[in-house]
């Protein structure tokens, strides 16, 4: 069975979305406690630091993992997707730094603390960026030569393609078993550069580079999602589009590269709103109802 998948994604549609997350907390002070609609949707978020709304504001410790060093930040777009209708309960059990390989071990986590199983309805998950080391690859298309940074980005891909690709196929067989109920998301990442611009920290033509790195790594989560049941992969290159670093509205952090607190290259709350769960509820049909 595969998840119920609104193909509707044009920019009419995405802008309807995003109208409903704007409007659904007026919405919500304005109806009386026996108007209310009942919630009933079950939302977990697993995965790394996009899933844990790193970059929307100060770090904090988990509070499903307290002394295990997993970092989270709100509002991300857990938060915002916990404001729509349907969503009753929405938990982040990601942690910033996480890898595929973990998602394992988020999952076990998550169905011994009893928010995560039969009941659970959507789980959305960001994997496959630490794997690769990406933030290393970032400084190297930083401070090398665009040659330098092609090399560097072409073996990152490879890695992903052969070694992250399997894990992530796996945590999503994982997942489904362990949620048989639930539809997956399996999110994508978002051009981090605006077309032509790069801000200080790279050339343009490196910034061209990774981004289009981030779109190979994007069709190898694709395609590890397509063999899971109930699983759908959700771009958010689109939603992104015109506010990556170097544009005049960007939905990316970045302070003084690199920052101490690691939020660059990470979503601000606008982007995970208006970027991320836009992009969410645009393609899950259950947050719609």
């Amino acid at each position: 069975m595969v998840p119920e998948v609104d193909n509707r994604t044009g920019k009419s549609f995405r802008t309807a979305v995003l109208a409903a997350l704007s409007a659904v907390a007026l919405a919500g002070a304005a109806a009386s406690p026996a108007a209310a609609e009942p919630k009933t949707l079950d939302l977990v978020a697993l995965g790394d630091s996009y899933s844990a709304g790193v970059g929307a504001g100060p770090l904090q410790e988990s509070p499903l993992a307290p002394g295990s060093g997993c970092l989270v930040a709100a509002p991300g777009y857990v938060e915002a997707l916990g404001q729509l209708p349907a969503v009753g309960t929405a938990v982040a059990a990601a942690c910033s730094g996480a890898t595929s390989s973990q998602v394992a071990q988020q999952v076990s986590g998550a169905r011994e603390l009893g928010i995560l199983g039969r009941q659970t309805e959507l789980i959305t998950v960001t994997a496959g960026a630490n794997d690769i080391h990406y933030e290393g690859v970032i400084a190297a298309c930083a401070v090398g030569t665009v040659a330098f940074c092609r090399t560097v980005v072409n073996a990152a891909v490879a890695a992903a393609r052969s070694e992250v690709a399997p894990r992530l196929a796996a945590g999503y067989r994982l997942i489904h078993r362990s949620a048989p109920r639930a539809d997956i998301a399996a999110i994508g990442y978002p051009h981090l550069f605006a077309d032509g611009g790069a801000g200080p920290v790279m050339s343009a033509d490196a910034a061209a580079v990774l981004n289009d790195g981030v779109d190979r790594l994007n069709r190898i989560i694709e395609r590890a999602a397509r063999t899971s049941p109930r699983t759908v992969f959700v771009d958010v290159v689109d939603d992104f589009e015109g506010h990556g670093i170097g544009s005049a509205d960007p939905w990316i952090n970045l302070g003084s590269y690199p920052a101490a607190d690691g939020t660059d290259f990470h979503p601000t709350a606008e982007g995970y709103a208006e970027g991320y769960a836009a992009a969410v509820a645009a393609e899950v049909k259950s947050l719609s109802r």
